[in-house]
């Protein structure tokens, strides 16, 4: 290997390292109705897309007022699927966020949160 294929492996290495993060979701249901769990794959009438912000690779949540609990809540869900998805937004906003704030200091995620308002009957399976 060269030294400029190594200086090119190096500075690929450096780019790519604040594209990388840790981040936390709360998965918590609002306090009143059961909120049940529904596998990934089951059909869902109702589905909602955010971005968090998050400071310091993940560790600190910039967004706390956006949280899967507000979206379960206002739209009455019975039924919850909860994860976090890289959206192309995601990874737009994190490159500009990273030359602004270099070590990706700022960073985005995409939460997303399905659901039903009724219960669905699964036994029939």
């Amino acid at each position: 290997m060269t030294l400029r294929t190594r200086t090119a492996t190096a500075a690929l290495l450096v780019a790519l390292l604040p594209q990388t993060a840790c981040f936390t979701v709360e998965g918590v249901a609002p306090y009143g109705p059961d909120v049940t769990l529904i596998p990934g794959g089951e059909p869902v009438e109702v589905t909602r897309r955010y971005q968090k912000w998050y400071a310091i690779w993940g560790i600190f949540d910039l967004t706390p007022s956006a949280n899967p609990r507000d979206v379960i809540k206002r739209e009455e869900l019975v039924e919850v699927r909860i994860y976090t998805e890289d959206a192309v937004e995601d990874a737009i906003s994190g490159f500009f966020y990273t030359l602004l704030f270099p070590a990706g200091i700022i960073l985005p995620q995409t939460i997303v949160v399905e659901g039903n308002r009724t219960r669905t009957d699964r036994t029939a399976d």
